[in-house]
């Protein structure tokens, strides 16, 4: 009785040695598969349900789900540098085209007032391209994860109003009157002092280019955040997408024939303020175009 049952306890053990060998062997082939189908979604599974092995295969799969995110961050950064690429061929190539030409027109002028329009001309193109370049390093160091913050304690409406005041010249050239709030004057925020200056910059601009008359620019606490709400109203034949504002190389022109816009200045906005951790939100309420930047409140 002893030896038979000696014999099936050593069967059961040669069958259990066979079948995990089995397995084994399986994983192994699955595992050397992984880089060339792990981006179809697959995952590896075992037929043999033995405890040990089946905590090594979820380990595995855990590594498997990492490095088909990585696959697809990957992808992405690939495909946004070839949109970048595009956009920024295209959106150089008219202000280049415009400086060629007018470059042209003043070798040829001979009329003092003329050649100082060209010349005017000409430097606003140079600014818009030296604006262009700035814009699309930031997004490239942005989204390569390579711009390093800075976060520092300053006071949100005095850098908002000496950001809007500098830009004084060309909102009164617009005729776009400006209404600053007084509530929270002291109010702190924790955020990178470079890029906020940029963000509230690149406000500024998308208001010269599509404010019709008014800006009003106002404070609120939420919580952690002081929300910085800039409030702008939009010319009657605006043709606004507003569930577009923050996409990449969106303007309201979708021609994309404007010259004085890239698509870029909210979309690389948004990005900052949220590398601050914070968050950027758009409303448009009738003709009004509203901007919210939530930004974290300094405890100090």
């Amino acid at each position: 009785m002893w030896l038979w049952i000696f014999v099936l306890l050593t069967l059961t053990l040669l069958f259990y040695i066979f079948f995990l060998k089995r397995e084994l062997h399986k994983l192994k082939h699955k595992v050397h598969e992984i880089p060339s189908r792990s981006i179809y979604g697959s995952r590896l599974s075992l037929d043999f349900r033995e405890k040990a092995l089946m905590e090594i295969v979820d380990e595995l799969n855990k590594m498997i789900d990492i490095f088909e995110e990585k696959n697809r961050n990957a992808k992405q950064m690939e495909e946004n540098v070839k949109l970048s690429i595009a956009g920024l061929s295209h959106d150089l190539r008219t202000p280049l085209t415009s400086i060629n030409g007018y470059v042209q027109l003043l070798q040829a002028a001979t009329d003092e007032n003329k050649r100082k329009d060209y010349l005017k001309i000409i430097e606003r193109s140079v600014i818009r391209l030296i604006e262009m370049t700035d814009q699309f390093y930031d997004l490239a160091r942005i989204e390569t994860n390579q711009k390093e913050i800075q976060l520092s304690t300053l006071s949100l409406s005095n850098f908002v109003e000496e950001i809007f005041l500098s830009f004084y010249e060309q909102l009164e050239d617009k005729k776009i009157e400006i209404e600053f709030s007084n509530q929270l004057q002291d109010r702190q925020v924790i955020a990178d002092q470079l890029m906020l200056a940029r963000i509230i910059q690149n406000i500024v601009q998308n208001i010269l280019r599509y404010a019709r008359s008014r800006v009003m620019i106002h404070y609120k606490i939420d919580n952690n955040y002081v929300i910085l709400t800039v409030k702008n109203d939009i010319k009657s034949h605006s043709k606004l997408a507003i569930e577009k504002v923050f996409t990449r190389f969106y303007t309201e022109n979708s021609s994309r024939t404007n010259t004085e816009a890239s698509g870029l200045g909210l979309y690389l906005s948004k990005k900052l303020v949220e590398k601050m951790n914070g968050k950027m939100i758009a409303e448009l309420d009738d003709q009004w175009f509203i901007l919210k930047v939530y930004l974290p409140m300094s405890r100090n």
